[in-house]
């Protein structure tokens, strides 16, 4: 009977996982094993409140202090410290291999400025309260000039280093932008409980209100999505004429707000809108790494302080939209960890690696439907030693501490020069997103059986 159980479970598994969607997911690097660059080069993080470190543990200890360059948990100073850079707590300290060129709020739009690259354009509805900042720290003579109408004042501009010359001399350049050029002006709508930046109000009171309300925000993103795409890659270009060396890390992007609704009554879903914009913005960064020949980091799996709430544009979120998109502490382990997955590593791997995200335990791995022993787990990094080509998925079980089962399903490919590439396949205990699909009967008996498996294990 037990036999037959398990091999019924075994070709439940193998149905599931050839049939599932993939994404992307490789090995997570750690400060042991990537490629050290601190000595003379350095890294250069370019982005925006995610890299400034909104929703790390070092928030608290000088987050808002604009002069701080490593707030303890950011995912750029994790990054740092794998490559052996040299952090000072003062940003106008010469001495540093590390350059966190990151402010609240940065778009693609203002950071072309702060490189001096004329995009004709000027978003003032935006009305960015951080030019003083950026331009202070990181300034060069031409930047902001004939836009912004900024001037820049010998000595009290560049005082971390001119973004220009620091360009040049880095190894290593991670850009995390995208998400400010798209939902920063839909944001403010929320945040200013209705109030565009230029005056307009809009009327909340009533259903017509609340629908003015979500028109006007996807139009907004609609406009922030097609600047995006049009003006990202000419920052891209501009580092690689600085620095035709440089390892550049497109950082992708993440739903910052699941289930986001209007309000607590309405349950439109506003969360699921923006999920659709950030899926499409992944695929573009995919394609243009591989048009660029630059590394792309996939987060879009990452964990934000909504995650565990029910959030609505004109309730909770309101009073905390800021804090409430953007990345936990897990999430910026997360990006850090995936930003390193895709550096070069100090030797090669063939075996097969996975980065877990957030689970630190594991159960049970079967690869093939096949349970193997030979692992280990090093925080939430997972190393097989499966040394034939032989695999095609790949199944983690972790019982929870209320003696459920939560499982993540790979799939698996093989090259002689690279190894394993592990594929994730996603949706809660990677089911809930493909239950609508043709194997939903199969998904369902697969639940059955791991309660049945629970059960034989508690007798």
């Amino acid at each position: 009977m037990k036999h037959s159980l398990r091999k019924t479970v075994i070709w439940a598994l193998a149905v599931m996982l050839a049939f599932s969607c993939v994404g992307l997911t490789s090995f997570a690097a750690t400060k042991d094993n990537v490629t050290q660059f601190g000595e003379e080069g350095g890294y250069l993080a370019i982005g925006d409140s995610i890299g400034k470190g909104c929703g790390s543990v070092g928030e608290a200890n000088g987050y808002e202090d604009y002069n701080m360059r490593n707030p303890e948990g950011a995912y750029p100073t994790q990054v740092a410290e794998a490559l052996g850079c040299l952090m000072p707590d003062d940003n106008k300290d010469q001495n540093a291999t590390y350059w966190a060129c990151c402010f609240p709020g940065l778009t693609t739009a203002i950071t072309l400025d702060l490189f001096g690259i004329d995009d004709n354009f000027s978003d003032t509805a935006i009305d960015y309260p951080y030019y003083d900042e950026v331009l202070r720290y990181f300034g060069t003579p031409s930047s902001f000039e004939g836009t912004r109408g900024y001037k820049y004042v010998e000595g009290e501009c560049g005082l971390s280093g001119d973004i220009l010359e620091i360009a040049k001399k880095v190894d290593v350049i991670s850009v995390e932008l995208g998400m400010c050029d798209v939902f920063y002006r839909a944001y403010r709508i929320a945040s200013h409980g209705g109030f565009l930046a230029d005056g307009i109000s809009l009327d909340i009171s009533d259903p017509a209100g609340l629908i003015d309300i979500v028109k006007t925000a996807i139009g907004l993103m609609n406009e922030g999505y097609d600047y995006w795409a049009s003006h990202y890659t000419m920052l891209i270009e501009k580092l690689q004429e600085l620095n035709p060396n440089a390892i550049i890390v497109m950082v992708g992007s993440f739903n910052l707000v699941d289930n986001l609704t209007i309000t607590d009554e309405t349950a439109f879903p506003l969360g699921k809108i923006i999920n659709a914009y950030t899926d499409r913005m992944n695929k573009q960064y995919e394609e243009w790494a591989k048009q660029y020949n630059v590394l792309y980091a996939d987060i879009a799996n990452c964990e934000t302080l909504a995650t565990e709430n029910d959030w609505s544009l004109l309730g909770d979120f309101k009073e905390d939209s800021f804090h409430a998109s953007h990345p936990s502490q897990i999430g910026h382990d997360y990006i850090a960890r995936q930003i390193l997955s895709v550096l070069p590593p100090v030797e090669e791997h063939h075996n097969i690696h996975v980065d877990l995200v957030r689970y630190d335990k594991v159960d049970h791995v079967l690869i093939n439907g096949i349970p193997v022993k030979n692992y280990t787990l090093n925080g939430y990094d997972l190393d097989i030693d499966y040394a034939g080509p032989g695999a095609l998925n790949m199944v983690i079980a972790v019982v929870n501490d209320d003696g459920t089962i939560a499982f993540q399903t790979y799939d698996l490919d093989f090259s002689i020069r690279d190894g394993y590439t592990v594929h994730r396949v996603y949706g809660n205990n990677d089911a809930k997103e493909h239950a609508s699909r043709p194997f939903n009967l199969i998904i369902k008996l697969f639940k059955l059986i791991i309660e049945k498996i629970k059960g034989l294990f508690s007798r």
